[in-house]
């Protein structure tokens, strides 16, 4: 059987699992994680290979049509994971849904421009910007108590 392991891979969990035989699919619809417990690597591609992108490297992740990009220093890569599983399995402490198709890492956030309309734009790490949408300004607002 495969399933999807949303599990570091140093994970006593995961190495149990693979000798029941139980293959890690990054394409399976079936997803095993630790509840609440968040990850320290999210499976992403870059040219065709597999990778294990370190949570602390995510500056934020955004989703364009039905391709889920996970931005980090050293480049992007492809998740094959919804914006919605990303964020459950993510820390809550470090990473915040700011809109419909972005999570921010709150710990890569330089500056904070405020804008009209009820919208902040945030300045990352690394020069990109990414705008908190009126549907999330609030909750923006308050986690960030400002």
């Amino acid at each position: 059987m495969d399933i999807k392991m949303m599990l570091d891979p140093d994970d006593p969990m995961r190495k149990s699992l693979e000798e029941l035989g139980i293959r890690d699919d990054p394409g399976s619809s079936y997803v095993i994680s630790r509840q609440g417990a968040g990850v320290n690597f999210i499976p992403g591609k870059r040219d065709s290979q597999q990778f294990y992108v370190d949570v602390k490297d995510i500056i934020y992740i955004e989703s364009l049509g039905h391709d889920v990009i996970i931005h980090t220093a050293d480049g992007t890569y492809n998740s094959s994971d919804r914006l919605k599983t990303l964020l459950e399995v993510l820390s809550a402490e470090s990473f915040l849904r700011v809109s419909n198709s972005a999570i921010v890492n709150i710990k890569k956030i330089k500056r904070i421009e405020s804008s009209i309309l009820q919208k902040f734009v945030l300045h990352m790490t690394g020069g990109a910007r990414v705008d908190v949408t009126r549907s999330y300004y609030y909750i923006f607002r308050d986690r960030l108590g400002i």
